[in-house]
Order: structure tokens, then C-alpha cells, then sequence
């Protein structure tokens, strides 16, 4: 068996991983051929890929599953984790795993559409929210799941090097950071969130929804809503984004009882990760900046600039 991947997929691995994904890449038909044989699998054609090999399989008794094999090994666990300690009703099951080749065999979604296929932006909303609602638990005590310090200290090292993050100034660089030190310093209970919790994670299982793909991140309940604020947004129209946005933060904290100041700080100040981060990857969109003028702009209309925190 050899597998090829598509030419973007190895584009975004290298650049993200480098000598580990070249590694990987050399040994996958390897791990591809000890999966069909060790957990009784026939592998079919894998989802849209991003960052991962994920693909639908079924086993020689008729029952459909889903191979995840992760790159990163610092990844891998960290979803691992969050996999067995958000085990519950709205979270896919983890059948398998095996860690040191960072292979995960999890169960088939049926009918498994995402959220993003809902046209009603209100009706997802108020669905994710509830989703969300089942998910977060208080953090465990000494758990090696990512934390909010990790997303400051990316910050940090943005900031030290802005030079390489042009269009984004230094300015907006440093309030991002400073907001980000902040919010971490000031929370009162932390949570294991998903972590990237957004459309796409969030998936049609039967009459409910599941969520998948889970990153992992401890922090504050607001910074759990931000993935879904950022994505699945007009393409142009910073009024038309804001319009949705808004709506979308007030179902968020009317369902969750949130802190409406945090989720606009989380949001604006993850904006500009996220956008530098898009910039480091070298696949920038008009939407990022997009994203971080709206929530500069609703920082401003409800939250006083002498009382950022």
C-alpha cells in the first residue's frame, strides 16, 4: 500500500512541523498498513485533510469507525486527554488508541453533518451553546493539557519579533498581549475547555450533536466561545460580520451566564493570535483582519478604554 497525499497537506505539515513531518510522511504507508491489520480496519478515502490523517473505516463485522493518526506527539496527548476526561453524551467516543505513533480510533458520527450546514446563524448559535453547556467541566489538578499561559506566551514571542507580523502593527500586538495578561490573571475558576470549538467540531449525531476534535485548554469558560465567533462569517462586510457577531455573543451569554467584557477582551485578543498565526502559516485572509477590527470596534462601544481590565 502507498498513499499519496495531496500537495497542500504536506505544504502545511512541513511548514507547521518540519524534520517531524517529514519523518512521518516517510513511515505513514507503514502505520496505514499495521492500522488495517492491528484494529481490523478498511480504510476509505480520509475527510478533507488539515493538520492530521483522519478518515472514515469499517471493520470486518460491518461497524464503522474513524482512524485519526496526529502528527504532533505534544498534540496528540493533549487531545487524548481531553477525550477521556470530557467522556460524556456530547463528546465522540475513543475506542482505541495507541500513543506512541499517535493513532486514535474513535466512533463513526452518523449522519454527521456539521453545524455550519444550519443557514438559521440564531438556531446553531443557541445549539452550540447548549452543546457547550454539557461540555465544560471545572480543570483537573495536575493535567498536561495546554493552559491559557501557553496562548500568552505565543503573544509574547509575536510581539518580540512584530517586524514578521506586518500588516498586524505592534500596537495592536502589545494591547492583545496586554489584555491576554490580564484575563489569565484574573480567573476565578478554571475549566477544561475544547479548545477549538467551532461549525465544524460540532456534528448532527442522530436527534443530538456531538462535538469532535477536541484540543484541549484550560482556562476561563469565556475564551470557549471564541472559535465559534470567528468562524463561519461573511466574507466581506464588517458591518454584516458585527451584526452576526453580536447576536451571537448575547445568546452565548445569556445560555452560559458569561461575562460579556471577558468574551469581547478573549475574542479581540485572540483575533490577533489567530491572524499571526495565519501569517506564520502564509495562508492570511481578508477575514482575519476583518475579525479584528470588528472586535476592536464592539471593545470599544462597550467597554471603556481606561477600563480594559
Amino acid at each position: 500500500m502507498s498513499y499519496k497525499f495531496p500537495d497542500t497537506f504536506i505544504k502545511q505539515i512541513t511548514s507547521v512541523h518540519g524534520e517531524k513531518a517529514s519523518e512521518w510522511l516517510s513511515h505513514f504507508d507503514e502505520i496505514l498498513a499495521d492500522c488495517e491489520k492491528n484494529y481490523d480496519l478498511h480504510i476509505q478515502q480520509p475527510f478533507n485533510l488539515s493538520y492530521n490523517f483522519v478518515a472514515p473505516a469499517s471493520r470486518s463485522d460491518g461497524s464503522e469507525v474513524v482512524l485519526k493518526i496526529v502528527v504532533d506527539q505534544k498534540e496528540f496527548e493533549a487531545e487524548l486527554r481531553s477525550l477521556q476526561l470530557l467522556l460524556g453524551e456530547s463528546t465522540v467516543k475513543l475506542l482505541a488508541f495507541e500513543r506512541e505513533r499517535g493513532i486514535m480510533i474513535l466512533e463513526r458520527i452518523q449522519p454527521g453533518q456539521t453545524l455550519a450546514e444550519i443557514e438559521d446563524d440564531d438556531k446553531a448559535t443557541l445549539i452550540a451553546a447548549n452543546v457547550m453547556k454539557k461540555l465544560m467541566i471545572p480543570a483537573p489538578v495536575n493535567s498536561n493539557v495546554p493552559n491559557v499561559l501557553d496562548r500568552e506566551n505565543s503573544l509574547k514571542r509575536i510581539y518580540q519579533n512584530y517586524n514578521s507580523y506586518q500588516p498586524v502593527s505592534k500596537a495592536t500586538i502589545e494591547e492583545a498581549l496586554f489584555i491576554t495578561e490580564g484575563l489569565n490573571t484574573s480567573i476565578e475558576k478554571p475549566y477544561l475547555l475544547h479548545g477549538d470549538l467551532h461549525h465544524y467540531n460540532i456534528l448532527g449525531n442522530g436527534d443530538s450533536w456531538t462535538v469532535i476534535d477536541p484540543k484541549g485548554l484550560i482556562g476561563d469558560r469565556e475564551y470557549e466561545v471564541v472559535q465559534y465567533l470567528l468562524n463561519k462569517l461573511p466574507e466581506h462586510g464588517v458591518e454584516e460580520i458585527t451584526e452576526i457577531t453580536e447576536k451571537r455573543i448575547d445568546i452565548f451569554v445569556d445560555v452560559l451566564n458569561l461575562n460579556k467584557e471577558r468574551v469581547l477582551l478573549r475574542a479581540y485578543s485572540h483575533a490577533v493570535l489567530a491572524t499571526c498565526w495565519t501569517i506564520e502559516d502564509g495562508q492570511v485572509h481578508n477575514n482575519f483582519f476583518n475579525t479584528i477590527q470588528v472586535f476592536n470596534n464592539l471593545v470599544r462601544k462597550y467597554i471603556h478604554k481606561g477600563a480594559l481590565l
